[in-house]
């Protein structure tokens, strides 16, 4: 596939370029495109920046232009661009290159590298050089489909966040409970050994991928402590720290 224009192709632009094809064989409401982007912007790599320019270009498009055998160019001028956005030539320039890295816009070109559209007296772009917003249409199905894996992650993540808080905490009652009590037993030990384990819980960020070995210490654990009122065996907590311990070994295997 080559690309028109004075512009370099590389494969992302190409990439794009196909994203745009597919799009103009759609018929895409632009606030569904625009959305659907924006919800999954972090995940796909584009920031604040990027959606103010994106936001920018869908506003100086018509719903016609997101019509099926249509695409949705903006020939808008760098000066209209940067005093919309207030970027810089250099900032504007670095977004719109992110912004077509990613494959949410395409560049068409015009032989000399000019932006310039026309419609019809209906509206309709005749002819147009600029930024493409078509590849948004082509990937707004996707871009949802992706937002409801990343709210479904999120909340395994938060489940699965409770269940360690819960686990963490019981181990804690029941040697502090042992020590305070004086029931014999290496409890200091213990104790140690759980402040090492504490020490590699996943971080806060962690993706769900990265929590779900931890989750199994509840499943694993949970009958260890299943009266909260009476301390368990120091055979017992044992077993409940070898479990944890063995988990986070797994864990660290699947991180290197």
């Amino acid at each position: 596939m080559t690309q028109s224009g004075w512009r370099k192709p590389t494969p992302e632009l190409l990439q794009a370029e196909r994203f745009a094809e597919v799009g103009e064989q759609l018929t895409i409401p632009k606030t569904r495109a625009i959305v659907a982007t924006k919800k999954v912007a972090a995940a796909i790599g584009l920031k604040s920046q990027d959606l103010l320019l994106l936001d920018t270009f869908g506003a100086v498009t018509r719903p016609q232009d997101w019509e099926q055998g249509r695409r949705p160019i903006v020939w808008a001028s760098n000066h209209f661009l940067m005093e919309q956005t207030g970027f810089s030539l250099a900032t504007l320039r670095r977004h719109v290159r992110r912004l077509c890295e990613v494959g949410v816009i395409s560049m068409k070109d015009s032989p000399n590298g000019k932006r310039w559209g026309r419609r019809d007296a209906d509206g309709v772009i005749i002819e147009a050089y600029g930024f493409d917003l078509a590849p948004m249409a082509a990937r707004a199905e996707e871009f949802e489909a992706l937002y409801e894996h990343l709210q479904a992650e999120r909340a395994l993540c938060a489940s699965l966040r409770n269940a360690i808080t819960v686990t963490r905490r019981m181990i804690r009652a029941k040697i502090e409970k042992a020590l305070d009590a004086g029931l014999r037993g290496p409890w200091a030990n213990l104790q140690d050994v759980f402040s090492e384990l504490l020490e590699g819980l996943p971080a806060r960020s962690e993706r769900a991928g990265g929590l779900s070995v931890t989750s199994t210490v509840s499943k694993h654990s949970w009958p260890l402590w299943s009266n909260p009122l009476k301390p368990p065996s120091t055979g017992r907590l044992k077993v409940m720290l070898r479990t944890l311990r063995h988990q986070w070994m797994d864990q660290r295997k699947l991180q290197i």
